[in-house]
């Protein structure tokens, strides 16, 4: 990696005497990224459903590439050169500060993507006082609250269901709760990362918006999921293409063109290619219907919310499937049947897990759109520490193992 690194610095200079050097500069950092994801044959949910990603039996050197963060370093070698090919920067002379940019510790695992505008930035200006601790502790315990009751629960119940019956409609529910888990467990390693940040005086971007589970379209949905590796895809891929198109006749295809690739980012796989042509065909067509402009907009907004957690809940079962025609047996052919022995097994974890949810939603919808370190410093000091003990207390009591996960370090 500091190998590549290296590298990267050097073309930074070249390229900004001569853009063209940008095609094989861009060429050479891809050329790891593209390799692992090539050669790896794992599919992402059958290997962590199987043995989890902390129990690991045996052990592949594409293990290593999801440890040192090739993804992370991969998109940031990119934008970097890019930007400089655009004249945003200026080549950074400091090859160590560019390093700490391409492997920046607290991210490299699952991000937020950041520009290294941003980033350097703030790397020579770093300050550590109580202020910066005390908020970047306030993140990282949220992200534990959200990581060990509610996202490690939810995986617990999900894979349940999965080892059960349950067919036909019903089948929509594993759908939800992986839907659901990817979201508590994604964003709470955000959260930690950015607490972890924070504490050097180091703002790290938000990746989601608060409360993204209740959009109510696909659009407002992908606004907020993910936004940082969205946004990367739109600067260095779409407007790229779009730029071109001096007609507009062509946006659909590029849309359609952009999330299959973030599709195919996630897995090179058949299904992933379809969970791909899925989503970039629903956002068309909601462009298409202008389903923003409809009237009665409560009523639109109430009646959204469920139009897409449902169709959601089919595409987070392609998500993790490896056979979708077996899916789509498993929902539309056979017959509904719902496993109550086994919800009735778990009734304790399922009343902890939606009073856990009711109580992330609740301080989700009081901050808005704060980030939620910045909500508590808006509170009066008691109600601050009332928080604190009533966060620490429930994972002390109801976090179901002693070490959190990360679902998207497979990625």
């Amino acid at each position: 990696m500091v190998f590549i690194a290296l590298i990267i610095y050097k073309l930074g200079f070249k390229i900004q005497l001569n853009k063209s050097w940008l095609k094989i500069a861009v060429f050479l950092v891809l050329i790891p990224l593209l390799i692992s994801k090539l050669t790896d044959k794992n599919f992402h949910f059958e290997e962590y459903y199987s043995t989890g990603i902390q129990s690991q039996s045996s052990f592949n050197w594409t293990h290593l590439l999801q440890i040192i963060g090739i993804s992370y370093f991969t998109f940031n070698g990119i934008s970097y050169l890019v930007d400089i090919k655009r004249k945003y920067i200026e080549p950074e002379s400091n090859f160590f500060l560019l390093l700490l940019y391409l492997i920046y510790f607290p991210a490299v695992f699952s991000g937020p993507l950041h520009r290294a505008k941003y980033l350097i930035g703030q790397f020579k200006n770093i300050a550590i006082n109580d202020s910066t601790i005390s908020k970047g502790m306030r993140l990282i315990l949220w992200g534990l609250f959200k990581n060990m009751i509610i996202a490690q629960r939810i995986y617990s119940l999900m894979t349940h269901l999965l080892g059960s019956e349950i067919s036909g409609i019903y089948y929509l529910i594993p759908g939800l709760l992986f839907f659901l888990y990817l979201y508590t467990n994604f964003s709470s390693f955000i959260d930690i990362f950015q607490g972890v940040s924070e504490i050097f005086g180091i703002k790290m971007k938000n990746n989601f918006n608060n409360r993204i589970y209740l959009s109510s379209s696909r659009q407002e949905f992908w606004k907020g999921w993910h936004i940082t590796l969205n946004e990367w895809f739109r600067d260095y891929f779409f407007f790229v293409l779009a730029k071109k198109d001096k007609k507009r006749r062509y946006l659909n295809f590029i849309l359609f063109i952009t999330f299959i690739l973030i599709a195919l980012w996630h897995d090179i796989s058949y299904t992933l290619l379809i969970w791909g042509t899925l989503n970039g065909l629903w956002i068309i067509l909601e462009k298409k219907a202008n389903i923003q402009k409809l009237p009665f907009p409560s009523i639109r907004k109430k009646m959204g919310i469920v139009y897409h957690l449902t169709v959601s809940c089919f595409l987070a079962l392609i998500f993790i499937s490896t056979d979708p025609l077996l899916l789509i047996e498993k929902v539309f052919i056979e017959d509904s049947y719902i496993p109550l022995n086994v919800l009735k097994r778990l009734s304790l974890s399922i009343t902890i897990i939606l009073c856990a949810f009711i109580i992330m939603d609740y301080h989700y919808f009081k901050s808005k759109n704060k980030r939620f370190d910045e909500y508590l410093q808006e509170k009066p000091v008691l109600q601050r520490w009332f928080i604190y003990c009533k966060l620490t207390l429930l994972i002390l009591l109801f976090g179901l193992n002693p070490a959190v996960d990360n679902y998207y370090i497979l990625f």
